[in-house]
């Protein structure tokens, strides 16, 4: 799935490529994030947030097709408030990873025919990640195990957590929300789901906290309320919480700033790039 108009449309009519300093050679192939800075860069200066705000609107809008880019998006409308020059020199550094990267999309498989569909789902969480303390959440929701997803989400998480194990159980408790939400949709509309739904997680703690009720008397009471919910669910059967490597894990790309591929990234990061 790709978005070809709103892609001419965004590097053509209003956004034209950033200037080559270095004349006619190759450009290189830019990051979502922008390049590393150099510590040497002048102060910012505010900006009509209109014009911010209509280019991220158009950026939120390719995240439809364009997954990679939805955590870049996601940390940019955090500054959509009072946003400064570089701010949006950072959604331009996403236009330029957009026009070195056109050929890619959203893959959409279908299925496996077995007469069951079951919610495969995919979370992660970065603890600390904004300049206010508050973590980050991200998770991807796919049919059957098979490759690919039909629900992606990049937020930043409203309260601060005291821990990476209290950021993730925030995440989860926020994806079993959405569960809930579409197994009672796909109830309403005559659409079988099998239960229970697969969280994948890669963080050992949180699902120790999930099955074993020794494992958070102390350390956990002062977010036990988001505990207990989800081990409500689990012990009902409505979901299920196994351990992904974090390698593996597809929702990381929503979570963090990933290597920078103008100096080189993991190549654990080029595997998740590719949808």
């Amino acid at each position: 799935m790709t978005q070809p108009k709103l892609l001419k449309k965004l590097f053509i009519s209003q956004y034209p490529p950033m200037s080559n300093e270095r004349g006619n050679r190759k450009r290189k192939h830019i990051h979502p994030y922008g390049p590393t800075p150099n510590g040497n860069e002048p102060a910012a200066t505010s900006i009509d947030p209109s014009k911010y705000l209509r280019l991220l609107g158009m950026l939120m809008y390719l995240t439809k097709s364009r997954p990679d880019i939805m955590a870049a998006v996601s940390f940019a409308s955090s500054k959509a408030h009072d946003p400064n020059d570089k701010d949006y020199l950072d959604l331009y550094y996403i236009v330029e990873y957009l026009r070195s990267t056109e050929d890619m999309g959203h893959i959409l498989h279908k299925a496996i025919d077995s007469g069951l569909l079951q919610l495969h789902c995919e979370v992660d969480a970065s603890y600390l990640l904004h300049p206010d303390s508050k973590g980050h959440t991200g998770y991807c929701m796919g049919l059957n195990g098979v490759s690919g997803t039909f629900f992606i989400r990049s937020m930043k998480q409203q309260l601060v957590s005291t821990s990476s194990t209290h950021a993730e159980m925030r995440a989860i408790y926020t994806l079993v929300k959405d569960i809930m939400y579409l197994i009672i949709l796909c109830k309403e509309i005559k659409v079988n789901l099998h239960l229970p739904a697969i969280v994948m997680e890669d963080n050992s703690a949180v699902i120790t906290v999930t099955i074993d009720d020794s494992a958070f008397a102390k350390k956990c009471k002062h977010f036990l309320m988001i505990i207990n919910y989800v081990r409500e669910q689990v012990e009902l059967g409505i979901v299920s919480i196994e351990k992904i490597a974090g390698a593996s894990n597809k929702a990381d790309l929503h979570t963090t700033h990933v290597g920078n591929i103008m100096g080189g990234e993991t190549e654990a990061d080029k595997n998740r790039l590719r949808w």
